[in-house]
């Protein structure tokens, strides 16, 4: 029996105003019959595209193949008027699953599946359009063509050493959702009130405790969370030497995922990335030029005090937080086998790397509301990108929780 699927309990609005983002930059999995679709569609007969591929072989999130690209990174079907050609031409039907579906996402739970919408697309991000209340009726048969909500997906595991069923895993996520979303608090005090609790999960001995017990300990811990946190805000602290070097890396990762920047497939390419790799973790000096639109900078402009901005600056990135905790798509959707503890703490590394690509794209001058749109896709891409829901990415996670440095990294970067 299929789930219901429903709106968050919050309102979001999307409406595509063809800005083109989406099909910059974006990895499009073709499935097999996408495939035999876009054959079909014989594009390759097209005067202007004869000779371009329209597909390419890669193994992409299970998929053989992908959407082209052109050398800029936009897509091949994308037109100078911000349209997709597939579309003009033959229609919405015709487009890849994928591409009718964005920015909208549905996240299976144990009862439900809820909509919510990928603030990559820069209309979701500030909330341009109709309510996704009003959008159910276009999504409900999206869902059933991918089968996304067939059934309740397994619980994810609470820690690494505690795995439960859906009753133990609704209470953490019911939690951990009502400390992100807490508006006595400032949205930095809200991801450490969220690191504090897990810390204390893991810290506890449960491995005997029932489910009602466990639920219990989760609610009294929640409770206390304000007064673990001790002196921190007060007495800023920078994140240790290992602990910065492993943000770097991280969060260079996330930049490669901004809009602007695009990965040539050449060996010179390559070269010039390990170059700027090697620099990203000695962390001295000027930065990389990753990207030519990227202005010149040092490393120590990055850990400069951004000083107190206007509030329309924070609000994208606040959103994209406060939806992803909602939706539980930080902890459902990408991350197969990553623990609960692990997925929020993954989460609660976006707003200090978010701030800090923003001191990189606004260095030389103030930052304005203008620059966040970019970052706020950048942040969003990583929630599925492999080498950021990997093996490697959750040793870092890992790391980072047990040098302490995932606190001060948002409180130092937050300043």
């Amino acid at each position: 029996m299929s789930l219901p699927i429903k709106p968050l309990p919050m309102i979001e609005r999307w409406d595509c105003h063809q800005c083109g983002v989406c099909c910059r930059g974006s990895v499009i999995p073709l499935s097999p019959e996408e495939v035999e679709r876009l054959k079909s569609q014989k594009w390759n007969e097209r005067e202007d595209l004869r000779g371009t591929p329209v597909m390419v072989r890669q193994s992409t999130q299970g998929y053989s193949h992908r959407l082209a690209q052109r050398p800029d990174g936009s897509c091949v079907f994308l037109l100078p008027d911000g349209l997709c050609r597939i579309h003009k031409e033959l229609g919405f039907e015709a487009k890849p699953l994928v591409c009718r579906m964005f920015p909208l996402q549905v996240v299976p739970r144990d009862n439900a599946a809820y909509v919510t919408v990928r603030r990559a697309c820069p209309s979701a991000a500030a909330d341009k359009g109709r309510p996704v209340s009003e959008q159910l009726d276009f999504v409900r048969p999206l869902a059933r063509e991918r089968h996304l909500a067939d059934q309740p997906p397994a619980a994810p595991p609470l820690t690494r050493s505690l795995a439960r069923g859906w009753p133990a895993a609704r209470r953490l996520l019911t939690a951990l959702e009502r400390l992100l979303t807490d508006q006595r608090y400032p949205p930095v005090r809200r991801l450490v009130h969220a690191l504090t609790l897990c810390r204390l999960l893991e810290r506890a001995r449960t491995r005997s405790f029932s489910d009602e017990k466990l639920g219990e300990l989760i609610g009294v811990l929640e409770e206390h969370v304000a007064e673990e946190i001790g002196d921190a805000f007060t007495n800023r602290q920078p994140p240790s030497r290992s602990g910065a070097i492993l943000f770097r890396q991280t969060a260079a990762e996330f930049l490669r995922l901004h809009p602007r920047f695009v990965v040539q497939p050449s060996w010179r390419e390559r070269f010039r990335l390990i170059g700027a790799a090697w620099k990203i973790v000695r962390g001295r000096g000027s930065l990389p030029r990753l990207h030519p639109d990227l202005p010149a900078a040092t490393f120590a402009d990055l850990d400069k005090p951004l000083g107190l901005l206007a509030p329309a600056i924070y609000l994208p990135l606040d959103r994209l937080i406060e939806t992803s905790a909602v939706s539980w798509s930080y902890a459902l959707a990408n991350r197969g086998g990553w623990t609960i503890v692990e997925s929020v703490r993954m989460l609660a590394l976006l707003l200090p790397i978010g701030l800090w690509m923003l001191r990189w794209i606004a260095s030389g001058r103030s930052p304005d509301a203008s620059d966040m749109p970019e970052i706020i896709t950048a942040l969003d891409r990583g929630q599925g990108f492999a080498s950021l829901v990997g093996t490697r990415q959750r040793w870092r996670v890992q790391t980072l929780a047990s040098l302490g440095d995932l606190e001060r990294l948002a409180i130092w970067y937050i300043q």
